[in-house]
């Protein structure tokens, strides 16, 4: 869970105390409910099972609505990929238990929220998320139904997303309207190249979205290089950054940091968030125990200074 940002977002919950992740989900005429995974403490089965993860929900579900939950969940964890072959190219990761990495139930989702990390500090993102998914969702994440009724003009308005709202408000349409399939996307058979191409032609998506979005759906072999990219390169390295009216200064950065990661094929973005995420850990602690209200809004430019 905690492996990546998104596990800080609404309409996720993550409790360090009782290291359990409380997601709500769109229920059935429209009434969201709760589910809370953690894991199975020895002992806590007859006879222990380690690895197990318990599921508690807010209200009972139906066999087909625990079926969706399960689902949900298991694209959510990524418990379909064997870190295996990451583990074997990057011991370190293997030592700290780095491997699969935490995404949203659906396509939709890790695009909005792509959208709503584009050009903006971490804890406006957090708010947007937050905003979607109390005045759209009623508490879990929008639809794209909810999306398209809701309309783009109280997007901006209410859920403070900016520029951003027409953008969410025709992806949302497409999907709606079957004209954009998430399976497509979704589908193991779809290689990094044509995933990437067709990113870049949805509205709001450009090349750092494209290239996020791409590392979601489990190919790792492009970077999502943003600011964030620049100030770990330039810390963690030592690099020269180019000023902010440098283009072609950037595009040669851009270039020399795609290069750097090669060395890592096909998990070049493994291998540098890696870094990244032990940098944060460094500042801020374990993951697990980070608190959202209070750590989660932390990770701006501002308060990641050389220290």
């Amino acid at each position: 869970v905690c492996s990546y940002g998104y596990f800080l977002l609404a309409p996720n919950t993550w409790d360090p105390d009782a290291q359990a992740l409380t997601r709500v989900f769109a229920g059935p005429r429209g009434r969201p409910f709760e589910v809370r995974v953690h894991q199975v403490r020895p002992g806590a089965l007859r006879p222990p099972s380690a690895g197990r993860l318990a599921l508690t929900c807010s209200k009972k579900l139906e066999h087909s609505e625990a079926q969706a939950v399960r689902a949900a969940l298991r694209r959510v964890l990524r418990l379909h990929e064997d870190p295996a072959a990451w583990w074997k190219a990057c011991p370190g990761a293997r030592k700290r238990r780095f491997g699969r990495m935490f995404r949203s139930p659906t396509f939709f989702e890790d695009l909005v929220k792509t959208i709503t990390g584009q050009n903006v500090s971490w804890p406006n993102t957090i708010r947007m998320n937050s905003l979607l998914c109390e005045k759209v969702g009623r508490g879990a994440f929008p639809s794209p139904k909810q999306v398209v009724a809701f309309g783009a003009d109280r997007l901006k308005a209410e859920c403070k997303v900016g520029y951003r709202a027409p953008r969410i408000a025709e992806v949302a349409r497409r999907v709606d309207d079957g004209e954009l399939d998430p399976d497509w996307f979704d589908s193991p058979s779809r290689n990094s190249t044509e995933v990437y191409e067709a990113l870049l032609a949805l509205p709001g998506i450009g090349p750092y979205g494209a290239a996020n979005v791409c590392t979601l759906l489990g190919h790792y072999d492009r970077i999502p290089i943003d600011t964030e990219t620049y100030r770990h390169m330039v810390q963690h390295y030592g690099w020269a950054r180019p000023g902010d009216d440098a283009a072609p200064a950037k595009a040669d950065l851009d270039r020399a940091i795609e290069a750097h990661y090669a060395l890592a094929a096909p998990y070049q973005f493994k291998q540098y968030w890696f870094e990244l995420w032990r940098d944060y850990e460094r500042r801020r602690g374990p993951a697990w125990r980070w608190r959202p209200k209070t750590v989660g809004p932390t990770f701006t430019a501002s308060q990641l200074q050389p220290g």
